[in-house]
């Protein structure tokens, strides 16, 4: 636009001119005054005359002169304070009337400066992102103890949601004779009066790529199985590059893993999704919270593992003083509850003895090197120690008393096991290898009842008639 015909900016220029002329008068006069109250403060200071009569000094005279001193200097400061206002009006001036001018001659410059509600061109998709809780999570008080070391994430990899590498099934076939070896089991559980409806099993010969079930879609509370899945998402993580270090995840996975403990399982499960069970969140900060305790059931889902809900910690859990769900935990429960059923972790048979498959069978979990070090994780000791009960806690868990390896105490094989129990529930899925290597097979199976639950002998008895059926021995413990 022509200079001429722009008013805006010839008042600019004018309000400029008068604000430099206002300045350049204060300046001076500020000059004039300071340099008077030089010469008056040389002149006060000079010698004083005394009386000859009582050789005192004249004191009105003096107070007349620092009254006057002090009222100059007062004068000096406020004209300063007011050249100060006038500096900073000038400036200030200046950019209003740089901006109205940059508007006309250049509108983009501004709209990059200034947000605007114009259309902009859609953002590239980006992966779904976490905000993530800034202060340090909570720890169970042996990690604290012991100075255990708090995993960190890597910057700018903090708010990433990864995806499991396998998305489909294994390509495995029914089979009559394994469907033979199944339904024994089932027979030998009704033969003892435990109820049929809540067993479910699942077989697979990993050397054929076999499988037989019963009620193996059947969703079922995994009690203390689910954590050999937040394992596999930990380690799909550290794969991703999120975490800095794998090394100070290694005391928890152990304790979770072969211990079975509520309180690793717990940070481990908070660590994966960014959550925590408190504080207590509400609104949208409790939505968000929701979305990213949901991400590692996503995590299964997207790779097939049907209908699958890994998202709710077990309990109870001590540092927290908790029994049962509290907090975001419950909250979690209540917003994503069914009218027949609770919201709660679910599996099936056949998930977890996929999921055991990709890990032991085919290292396929994440990547080959990733599986073989979660394989070892959840290897067992099959020694006659590991079952001596003599000095423990009967009510205390074991992962070998009780459940499969108990059976199979001194046959030498390679046993990979997760195991389960609550007072409703006993459950299970594991691998076996024979000495030789020429029978490998993965069984899994759910007890959801008490009946199951509060027996010690049951899982081992179904175990022992799995393994002489699969290697057609005649092994009696």
């Amino acid at each position: 636009m022509d200079r001429q015909l722009d008013p805006s900016r010839d008042n600019c220029d004018i309000t400029m001119a008068q604000l430099k002329a206002e300045l350049e008068r204060t300046y001076r006069g500020n000059e004039a005054r300071r340099s008077n109250t030089n010469l008056k403060s040389r002149v006060a200071h000079s010698p004083v005359q005394r009386d000859p009569f009582n050789n005192r000094v004249p004191h009105q005279r003096v107070k007349k002169k620092v009254i006057k001193r002090r009222r100059t200097l007062q004068s000096s400061v406020s004209q300063l304070s007011l050249l100060f206002v006038i500096m900073v009006a000038a400036v200030t001036g200046g950019f209003v009337c740089a901006g109205k001018e940059v508007t006309r001659s250049k509108p983009k410059l501004v709209s990059m400066l200034t947000p605007t509600t114009s259309a902009s061109p859609s953002p590239i998709p980006l992966p779904r992102l976490f905000s993530l809780p800034s202060h340090p999570p909570t720890r169970p008080a042996w990690a604290i103890a012991k100075s255990l070391p708090v995993p960190f994430r890597q910057p700018e990899r903090d708010l990433s949601e990864i995806v499991y590498n396998l998305q489909t099934p294994p390509n495995l076939t029914y089979s009559k004779q394994l469907q033979t070896i199944v339904d024994e089991v089932v027979a030998l559980a009704s033969a003892h009066r435990f109820p049929k409806k809540s067993l479910s099993i699942t077989l697979i010969n990993a050397k054929t790529g076999e499988t037989a079930g019963y009620q193996e879609h059947k969703l079922r509370y995994p009690a203390s199985v689910v954590k050999m899945f937040w394992m596999v998402d930990l380690y799909a993580q550290l794969q991703g590059g999120i975490w800095s270090s794998e090394q100070d995840f290694h005391p928890y996975i152990a304790k979770m893993i072969e211990e079975s403990n509520n309180e690793a399982a717990s940070f481990l499960l908070d660590e994966i999704t960014g959550t925590e069970s408190l504080p207590e969140l509400t609104g949208k900060e409790l939505n968000k919270w929701v979305d990213r305790r949901l991400q590692v059931s996503r995590f299964f889902q997207q790779a097939g593992y049907k209908d699958i809900i890994v998202s709710q910690k077990t309990f109870p859990i001590y540092y927290l003083k908790a029994n049962e769900p509290i907090g975001n935990d419950l909250r979690i429960r209540q917003i994503l509850k069914q009218p027949d059923k609770p919201f709660r972790n679910l599996i099936t048979t056949e998930h977890a003895a996929r999921l055991m498959y990709e890990i032991c069978y085919t290292h396929q979990a994440v990547t080959n090197e990733a599986s073989k070090k979660m394989c070892e994780w959840i290897k067992r000791d099959l020694k006659p120690s590991s079952v001596n009960s003599s000095a423990q806690n009967h009510m205390e868990f074991n992962p070998v008393r009780s459940f499969f390896g108990e059976a199979l105490v001194g046959t030498n094989v390679n046993f990979y096991s997760k195991a389960g129990w609550t007072s409703r529930a006993r459950n299970e899925v594991a691998l076996v290898e024979t000495p030789d290597g020429k029978t490998v097979y993965i069984l899994a199976i759910f007890g959801a009842d008490k009946a199951y639950a509060q027996d010690g002998l049951i899982f081992p008895k179904m175990c022992r008639l799995v393994y002489r059926r699969m290697t057609n021995s005649t092994f009696e413990q």
